[in-house]
């Protein structure tokens, strides 16, 4: 609730009106069956018509002061949701931004997709509708009781009894929608990480025949969302007609026993007994609306609750003071990178995913790191980049631990391509500029030069500034890999990784860019995963990784004579005829 205080601080004049204009409403509705009581019984039932005219004329100028609150709730209402919505997702997106993938893993993508749209877009009205039964209610309730019971005690008990089963009926029907809600939009994530999977893999599914086994994990995870939200629709649907009967009934009652006592002479005004029903139907929109916000509120709870597990997570402990000093000469070696006895395992996982990782990488080394699908390659280079944090072991970067460089001073130290290619939407410059915003035009076309991406440039007229559409979709495959690497080595740093960058090309393509990346990254250490002999086999060093676990090290000489995986790799890829002279040796 926290969180939902600190957005809502700058609009708390917008509550302060809210809570006026209510206030005035339901004040001036309170006033209406009063006056309308003595127009009856001091106006009609005497023949004053001139009463009648002047308490008719209060009437209008009440519901004109009514009609203006309204309007100027509506007004503030409409600045206060938009502009509380607005912070809020803003305020829940920088915070996503923040975490570390470790934090992005645990709560996962489609559910903070869901949590930043459908979550937010559930507490749109929550401030408003909060001051709104806060005000309105007690006014109503109060203030209906007090004229009731001045008109006529008894029939303003049979008013008042009606209140406490009402209430009761609400708490006993309410209880159970908190947990109703929470797992209907645990379901919501679930079928949002279904259709996400079944987007990006759908070539995979079709290929592998998986459209019916993926169809019933789609169809599993809608009916269960849907019976959710069913039960509880249907079970907060309850709660308006069962307090509609009871309050029915009790207008029914009042009416009976208004008769039987003005017939005694026991009700001294006629008009009151039309006063009493007319706060009973007052009362009756207050306990409605109420017993609407307390069914409402539950899923209202597990918003708040889903949103704030996403802010209550720490911000990274970049430790700036500590990274600002560390520097080439603070460790004996340099920027070695140095892994003793590392093992991870996701937040959601029971496996490990690395086993007693132990590896150096010397500064200025070239060495590549190869193993099949699955086996830990793209989770290695996380972990080395500082992304996660060992589960098991220490890391070491020019004899530092990570944790006392800091996650800034390790990651200054790091240019890194991802797996995945990230294209933004804009120009090619701009999307250069993200790896080096001060970098000039000169030194992009260097970069996408020893990329061999240059071509591309020449062929368009806007050069630099031609338009790029997200995610790169008027880019083929190779040429994002490229463009992305362009990126990478235009970043000044110390230590280059490239995650599997070279799949999408073809093997002269890749040649070419090894060999400018030599001379332009020479003295640089660099890191390149890959499941491709070709990209791994110049490397000074090769690391051969399976199942999560170092099993071989050497040169690619040295590994076709002594790791057997690495020479049915190179066979399978190669053939024997490639390596047979190596073998021989």
């Amino acid at each position: 609730m926290q969180l939902i205080l600190r957005i809502l601080k700058p609009y708390r004049k917008y509550l302060i009106i809210n809570a006026v204009t209510d206030a005035i409403g339901m004040f001036t509705l309170l006033l209406m069956p009063y006056i309308m009581s003595r127009i009856v019984d001091g106006g009609i039932a005497v023949g004053d018509f001139d009463a009648v005219i002047k308490s008719g004329g209060l009437m209008l100028l009440f519901s004109a002061l009514s009609l203006i609150s309204r309007l100027i709730a509506n007004k503030s209402n409409s600045t206060l949701t938009t502009g509380f919505t607005a912070d809020m997702s803003n305020a829940t997106f920088q915070k996503i931004n923040r975490l570390t993938y470790a934090q992005y893993s645990k709560i996962g993508p489609s559910s903070l997709l869901t949590r930043v749209t459908d979550d937010i877009w559930n507490l749109e009205g929550i401030a408003s509708t909060i001051v709104y039964t806060a005000v309105t209610v007690p006014i109503m309730i109060i203030g209906s009781a007090v004229l009731a019971f001045s008109a006529d005690w008894a029939l303003a008990t049979i008013f008042m009894v009606v209140i406490p089963p009402v209430m009761v009926i609400v708490l006993l029907f309410m209880r159970p929608l908190n947990g109703m809600w929470d797992k209907a939009d645990k379901y919501i994530d679930e079928q949002n990480k279904i259709v996400r999977e079944r987007l990006s893999g759908l070539r995979v599914v079709r290929a592998f025949n998986n459209e019916e086994k993926e169809h019933k994990r789609a169809k599993f995870a809608t009916e269960e969302m849907s019976k959710y939200m069913i039960r509880a629709n249907v079970r907060a649907g309850y709660i308006e007609p069962i307090a509609m009967l009871l309050l029915n009934l009790a207008t029914v009652v009042m009416v009976a026993v208004g008769g039987i006592r003005a017939e005694q002479g026991l009700l001294a005004r006629s008009g009151d007994i039309i006063s009493i029903v007319q706060y009973v139907g007052l009362l009756s929109g207050a306990l409605i609306n109420l017993s609407w916000t307390l069914s409402w509120l539950p899923k209202v709870r597990v918003s708040i609750r889903r949103i704030n597990e996403i802010h209550a997570m720490p911000d990274e402990d970049i430790l700036p003071s500590k990274e600002q000093s560390f520097s080439k000469n603070s460790g004996e070696n340099g920027y070695e990178i140095a892994l003793n006895g590392v093992s991870f395992c996701y937040p959601d996982s029971s496996k490990p995913t690395l086993k007693d990782i132990t590896l150096n990488i010397k500064e200025g080394e070239q060495i590549a790191i190869i193993g099949g699908t699955g086996s830990g390659k793209t989770t290695l280079a996380r972990v080395i980049m500082g992304l996660y944090p060992p589960t098991e072991g220490s890391l070491t970067l020019g004899g530092k631990d990570y944790r006392e460089i800091g996650t800034r001073g390790v990651r200054d130290r790091f240019s890194i391509a991802l797996q995945r290619p990230m294209i933004f939407e804009g120009s090619i410059r701009n999307n250069l500029k993200m790896g080096s915003p001060e970098a000039l035009g000169e030194e992009m076309l260097s970069a996408l030069s020893d990329c061999a991406m240059d071509g591309y440039i020449r062929e368009h007229e806007d050069g630099l500034d031609h338009f790029l559409v997200g995610g790169g979709q008027n880019l083929s495959g190779g040429q994002k890999q490229r463009l992305n690497m362009a990126r990478t080595v235009l970043r000044k740093a110390d230590i280059y990784l490239f995650d599997d960058s070279y799949s999408a090309l073809d093997f002269l393509t890749e040649s070419i860019i090894k060999k400018n990346l030599a001379v332009r990254l020479k003295g640089k250490s660099q890191i390149v995963i890959t499941q491709r002999v070709s990209t791994a086999m110049k490397a000074e060093r090769i690391f051969v990784i399976d199942g999560g676990k170092i099993i071989a090290v050497g040169s690619h000489g040295e590994l076709i004579k002594g790791s057997s995986l690495y020479r049915e790799i190179c066979i399978s890829q190669l053939g024997k005829e490639a390596i047979g002279g190596e073998i021989n040796e």
